[in-house]
């Protein structure tokens, strides 16, 4: 089973902008949750309070948006897994592309991909007290 949230979005701000948005710890904080924590590489750590609850989780791929002599030319994408205590673990990601007027597009998938999971090996968060991420690729 797959679970899956998707949400499609057209921002009148540059690409870089919205990417900064979503990438800032500070900003994060502004809208996502109350304190951010990100280590912006592949395999960095990640952490969101809100209020008394805390996400935690790890960076998957930080492909920033792609300029050319100041110019937005592609997109970027992040990717990040997290969750709540006992909570199984869930996947966001989320793309930015430029729009034809200047604006941008920002596409948001959260999944709860199981059968990967499974099919990897890679142990759920919160099951029997396991953890989630890179580590435990690398240690298998």
């Amino acid at each position: 089973m797959t679970d899956r949230i998707e949400r499609e979005l057209r921002l009148s701000a540059s690409t870089a902008d919205v990417w900064d948005a979503l990438t800032d710890p500070e900003r994060l904080s502004g809208w996502l949750a109350d304190e951010v924590s990100l280590d912006l590489r592949p395999g960095g750590t990640a952490s969101f309070r809100h209020g008394e609850r805390l996400r935690r989780g790890w960076i998957e791929e930080v492909s920033p948006p792609d300029t050319e002599a100041g110019r937005e030319a592609g997109g970027g994408r992040l990717a990040f897994w997290w969750a709540i205590d006992d909570e199984p673990a869930t996947r966001v990601e989320l793309t930015v592309e430029p729009a034809e007027d200047d604006g941008t597009h920002l596409r948001v998938v959260e999944t709860r991909p199981l059968e990967l999971l499974d099919a990897i090996g890679i142990p759920l968060f919160g099951s029997g007290g396991a953890t989630f991420g890179p580590e435990l690729v690398a240690a298998r």
